[in-house]
């Protein structure tokens, strides 16, 4: 029979991952047993703490967060229309590790950061948001799915319009482009772990903003279960996979590797 722990790491598909270190049940026993925790500090909507075995980098790192925090969930309130999920305030545990941010359920509200190399506090701070906005999109419950693609590009292009700087290394638009490109449009994939449907929805919703020029508070409030229906839903009418596909390889042509550093493309010329 599994332990406890591997249970947990089971069930948590709620996951920020970076490629090169998996959110398993060692990583789970680590945020939970490998050292205590210090509060770094209090705001309005977080507690900041850091795992004392981090030192003076994990109190920079929670200082780095506490610093950005509240500016950020102002403006994911903006998007999301004035919402505040319930069971607030957030938790945000700084660990040791580089697998990226998980929490346990989309509606969490105590999210775990790792501490990559312990001196860049913005990259806590964007693996925090990302999360963040899951427990958003689980509040609002209107078709972004944290644990599916759809839900799982959300966190992912808003966290990085808040923090642009920060998503080397979790980029996904090259995994996509770079594969027999998938319709991930028209259909989600049930899973926010698979990089091929998770680089479609960033491309996708980068071009929903980026070219046809939706504001992101528009594009929130029309989530639904696909991110072809949130188009039509925008746009009127259900050309969304062809219109954005054609456009993509007219550009990048399939079969020809794309490099592509980040998950936005747009604009392109029509």
């Amino acid at each position: 029979m599994p332990d406890a722990e591997s249970v947990i790491a089971a069930r948590v598909a709620h996951v920020l991952r970076h490629p090169l270190e998996a959110v398993t049940a060692e990583t789970v026993h680590r945020s939970h047993h490998a050292s205590a925790y210090i509060e770094a500090g209090v705001t309005e909507h977080f507690i900041v703490e850091y795992q004392r075995n981090l030192g003076y980098a994990g109190q920079v790192l929670a200082k780095g967060v506490l610093n950005d925090c509240e500016r950020d969930f102002a403006q994911l309130t903006a998007w999301f229309g004035g919402l505040v999920p319930a069971g607030l305030p957030f938790r945000v545990s700084v660990v040791r590790g580089s697998f990226g941010a998980f929490h346990d359920t989309c509606a969490d509200t105590h999210i775990r950061c790792a501490a990559f190399n312990g001196h860049n506090a913005e990259l806590v701070e964007m693996l925090n948001v990302a999360e963040v906005i899951e427990v958003f999109s689980a509040a609002q419950n209107a078709g972004w799915n944290c644990g599916a693609s759809n839900g799982e590009g959300l966190s992912r292009v808003l966290a990085t319009e808040l923090h642009p700087s920060q998503l080397d290394g979790f980029a996904t638009a090259a995994d996509w482009l770079n594969s027999s490109r998938g319709n991930f449009v028209d259909h989600t994939e049930p899973t926010d772990v698979d990089a091929h449907s998770t680089g479609c929805s960033v491309l996708f919703l980068n071009y929903l903003h980026y070219q046809l020029g939706h504001d992101w508070t528009t594009i929130v409030a029309h989530g639904r279960p696909t991110l072809g229906a949130t188009y039509k839903a925008i746009e009127g009418h259900d050309d969304g996979w062809p219109r954005f596909s054609a456009l993509v390889s007219r550009h990048y042509r399939p079969g020809i590797h794309a490099h592509v550093p980040g998950d936005n493309i747009f604009p392109l010329m029509e």
